[in-house]
C-alpha cells in the first residue's frame, strides 16, 4: 500500500552514517547519498516496507556500485532479493498499518454517510463495512 509521504531525519545531513558516506573517497558518495534519500520515497510509494529490489536502482539514480556503498557505510542490508534499508520499520510507516489506516477512514465515512442521510439508528453501514 503506497505512502503520499515518508519520514526524513531533520538532522540526516549531520548523521554519522550519512558523515561517514560522505567522507568516503568514492566518486560514487554524492550518488550514493542521493540513491539513499531516492530510496525511502521509492519504497514508501511503492509499499516494499523498505526492500530495494535490484530493478528499482536505476529509478533511484543508484547503481551496484553505490549500494555496495550504502551497504558498507550501514544505511542498507543486503538480502536475497535486493536490499533493505536499515531500520526502514523503525522509522517509516508499514504499508500494513496505512492499509489498516485507510480501511478504518474509509469504514467510518460509510458510517457518516449512512448516519447523515437515514438517521442516527440507521445500521445499514454495518453490512457495507463487513
Amino acid at each position: 500500500m503506497a505512502l503520499p509521504w515518508v519520514r526524513l531525519d531533520s538532522n540526516i545531513a549531520i548523521h554519522d552514517k550519512v558523515l561517514s558516506l560522505l567522507a568516503d573517497p568514492s566518486p560514487k558518495r554524492w550518488q550514493a547519498a542521493t540513491s539513499y534519500v531516492f530510496s525511502l520515497g521509492w519504497c514508501g510509494a511503492a509499499g516494499t516496507n523498505g526492500q530495494v529490489p535490484p530493478y528499482a536502482l536505476t529509478t533511484i539514480q543508484g547503481t551496484k556500485e553505490t549500494a555496495r556503498l550504502l551497504e558498507k557505510h550501514g544505511l542498507w542490508d543486503a538480502g536475497i532479493n535486493g536490499w533493505q534499508i536499515r531500520n526502514y520499520e523503525r522509522y517509516q510507516q508499514l504499508s500494513e498499518t496505512t492499509q489498516l489506516k485507510q480501511q478504518a477512514a474509509h469504514d467510518a465515512a460509510v458510517k457518516a454517510n449512512c448516519v447523515r442521510w437515514h438517521g442516527k439508528d440507521c445500521g445499514c453501514w454495518k453490512t457495507e463495512a463487513a
